[in-house]
């Protein structure tokens, strides 16, 4: 059994590898999987240099079975499946780490991300540059009112504090080649923002401008609470700035108690008498203590982050991939043991 690093050593390995996470697209990776076989096999030089890597982040509606027909079906379609649910940025983590080509694209298997842009990325890569982004171009019909203001908000955020800076409508639809593939493999961190870390990088990077497809199948399950889970890492991964202004709200907030404190005083001495009642002293402590637990909460997801780096815990852990699955077993992948805390001894 031969890994990604072997069959790229050998030559035997693929040109391009397709990267796509999926969560309950039982009814998109089959069609998904048809339309990347179309487009990436009319490429010049990539028909039958190219594999597609599915990542099934534990679904719940079949998803992983009908990755494993298209797996018996068509050897240039291969799989990984984890243990539970890990979130996108792991599946797409795991992804890299599976994949075995010059170059690695990475999108949704949804269709929003839409598969005739490959061809694009490709010819940006062989001009040599090493990382290609689509950057989404968004109109009122596209996207909701709220998620354009949502977004754009966000980033305007992330500009102001992060360390780094990322375009509107900037998504994990990429082409990376393999050096920053290597790369990015290297990293141990559990919290992955990998449109961040592209960028941070230091790369030259292309910008592609797609307009975001329509989802084939299902609903997205990609909610509200996942994206502000995403910002959160986004601006805590990149910045220590947050840090910085709890210090600054923390002294915003002494400096209204003081002048409190003042006026209390001066209320008592000067006008000889203070007004009866509780709306002041409550004022006062609902400022204070709203001041202390936004700067506690800022850094507890800081000190959050590091337990969690400090524990060494894979980011996931694989359950079965094609080579397993094709076995009849429900095992780890040898060859990718990177997700297990005993990299060395799993792999031997």
């Amino acid at each position: 059994m031969t890994s990604a690093a072997d069959r790229r050593t050998t030559g035997e390995g693929p040109l391009l590898s397709v990267v796509l996470p999926a969560y309950n697209e039982a009814r998109n990776v089959g069609p998904m999987a048809a339309r990347l076989v179309e487009v990436i096999g009319a490429i010049p030089g990539l028909a039958g240099r190219f594999e597609i890597v599915f990542v099934d982040d534990c679904s719940k509606d079949g998803t992983l079975a009908a990755l494993r027909r298209l797996a018996a079906a068509d050897p240039r379609v291969r799989y990984v499946s984890f243990t539970r649910n890990f979130g996108h940025q792991a599946a797409l983590r795991a992804g890299l780490k599976h994949a075995a080509g010059d170059a690695v694209v990475l999108m949704d298997c949804d269709f929003e991300h839409p598969p005739e842009l490959i061809p694009e990325f490709v010819a940006r890569w062989r001009d040599g540059a090493r990382i290609v982004a689509a950057q989404r171009e968004t109109s009122a019909g596209d996207v909701s009112a709220f998620k354009r203001f949502t977004s754009a908000l966000y980033y305007r955020v992330l500009d102001a504090v992060g360390d780094i800076s990322i375009e509107p409508g900037s998504a994990d639809f990429l082409l990376l080649d393999r050096t920053v593939v290597d790369t990015i493999n290297g990293f141990e961190d559990h919290d992955l923002f990998l449109r961040g870390l592209v960028r941070w990088l230091g790369h030259p990077l292309v910008k592609v401008p797609y307009r975001q497809g329509v989802r084939s199948e299902g609903e997205s399950s990609y909610t509200l609470r996942r994206m502000v889970d995403l910002a959160v890492t986004g601006i805590i991964a990149h910045s220590v700035k947050p840090l910085r202004i709890a210090i600054h709200l923390a002294l915003v907030f002494a400096l209204i108690g003081v002048l409190l404190l003042v006026y209390s005083v001066v209320s008592f001495l000067a006008i000889g008498h203070t007004v009866a009642g509780w709306t002041s002293i409550m004022s006062a402590i609902a400022i204070l203590g709203a001041g202390q637990f936004l700067v506690l909460g800022i850094i507890g997801e800081y000190v959050g982050r590091v337990l969690r780096e400090t524990r060494k815990w894979p980011s996931f852990l694989v359950a079965e991939t094609e080579r397993s699955g094709q076995a009849g077993s429900r095992q780890s992948d040898p060859d990718h043991a990177a997700v297990a805390p005993r990299r060395a001894s799993a792999a031997s």
